[in-house]
């Protein structure tokens, strides 16, 4: 039996506390649904997509297109036929190999040592 007073009415405090905090989340979320429904009938009714409509905030920019550039497609319209590209040709390797094969070569070795600079190391080392 559990003692008048005991733990058993903090728990249903705490729970109903939950249940309370949950609920006014519950509330925010469907409030904010509410929100985006009239918005999205709203960009239905004038015809527009959501993401072309600017915000009140956002300036408009003018869009820039990139040129196109036609590297391996052959057109067949006149006006596409003046963008393509012409053939690239490769580049010579040869200059980038012998770069490499001078900078692989090793450091020549030094033949001869001065013994004056050689010094045995101290005993306490």
């Amino acid at each position: 039996m559990a003692a008048p007073g005991s733990g058993m009415e903090g728990a249903e405090e705490a729970e109903g506390f939950v249940l309370g905090r949950l609920e006014q989340e519950a509330l925010k979320r469907r409030e904010r649904l509410k929100a985006l429904r009239q918005r999205t009938l709203q960009n239905k009714e004038s015809g527009e997509p959501e993401s072309k409509i600017p915000r009140e905030d956002e300036e408009e920019e003018p869009v820039k297109h990139r040129e196109i550039k036609l590297r391996n497609y052959d057109p067949e319209d006149e006006e596409l036929k003046k963008r393509k590209l012409p053939p690239a040709k490769p580049a010579s390797v040869e200059d980038t190999v012998k770069e490499q094969l001078e900078a692989a070569k090793p450091e020549p070795i030094i033949d001869e040592v001065d013994l004056a600079n050689l010094a045995p190391r101290k005993p306490d080392w």
